[in-house]
């Protein structure tokens, strides 16, 4: 029990730092840390280096503490993997009644597309994905529009961490040809891929802005080639998707102007 009681004081006090800190709108020292949370200098530094080793805070070269990576990459998962989930929903639905096609909502997580949600088309033969799972950037709609923000030094870098795998025919193999098309994404402001992951499977998609501007998700169309032609995708559904995409983006605070 006695085991217990101290767990359970250290955890309270490691989280009372963690809020000193977070609510500090500059970096804070450790002599102002130990006076905010009233503990001997010794327990705040010693709870403090395990914060930092697990990257919960990071000490600046001057000494003084922030947030860590890990924290401000929790938060930015549960934005994009929950708020945005809720909020991007309706479109989806709305998309997948207009298409009669599999809707997913993507996001970029280490150098991939992660999938955090998914509606089925209602046909038989369709395109399925789970949430949870992952998929290459190179060949995907979802993973060309989810880079349309980065610069081509940013991505040949993803590129080359990634791999480009050759999956069909059609699979763009080469940083130089991807970026080429990266030029028509970033022009028309979607993304389309051709038999590219999947050699009969054709998807278009579109990107999803923050209140800075950033891509932070991806809403995709995608069916197979048989259904889904480029025409198809060109004149019909990349223009309803671009308005949901729109609309979410505006909802999660983009001013119209800034894409």
């Amino acid at each position: 029990m006695r085991k217990n009681s101290v767990e359970v004081q250290a955890l309270q006090r490691a989280l009372d730092i963690l809020e000193v800190i977070g609510n500090s709108s500059s970096p804070v020292t450790l002599k102002n840390i130990t006076a905010m949370v009233d503990l001997p200098k010794s327990t705040v530094y010693r709870l403090l280096s395990n914060l930092e080793s697990r990257g919960y805070v990071r000490c600046g070269n001057d000494g003084r503490y922030t947030l860590g990576l890990k924290l401000l990459m929790m938060s930015q998962r549960m934005e994009q993997g929950f708020e945005l989930k809720h909020v991007a929903r309706p479109y989806m639905v709305k998309l997948n009644e207009l298409s009669k096609e599999s809707v997913h909502l993507g996001v970029l997580n280490n150098n991939k597309v992660l999938y955090v949600d998914t509606i089925d088309s209602p046909q038989v033969i369709r395109l399925v994905a789970e949430v949870g799972s992952t998929n290459a950037v190179h060949c995907t709609a979802l993973g060309k529009a989810l880079l349309i923000g980065h610069s081509d030094d940013a991505i040949k870098q993803v590129l080359h961490d990634a791999g480009m795998e050759k999956r069909t025919p059609y699979t763009l193999v080469t940083p130089e040809s991807f970026l080429a098309e990266m030029q028509i994404v970033r022009a028309q402001g979607y993304a389309l891929d051709v038999c590219e992951s999947n050699e009969h499977c054709c998807c278009v998609s579109a990107p999803i802005y923050n209140h800075h501007g950033d891509v932070v998700a991806a809403i995709s169309i995608s069916g197979p080639a048989s259904r889904v032609s480029r025409d198809l995708m060109k004149n019909e559904l990349a223009p309803k998707l671009k308005e949901a995409t729109q609309a979410i983006s505006q909802f999660l605070g983009l001013f119209p102007d800034r894409n």
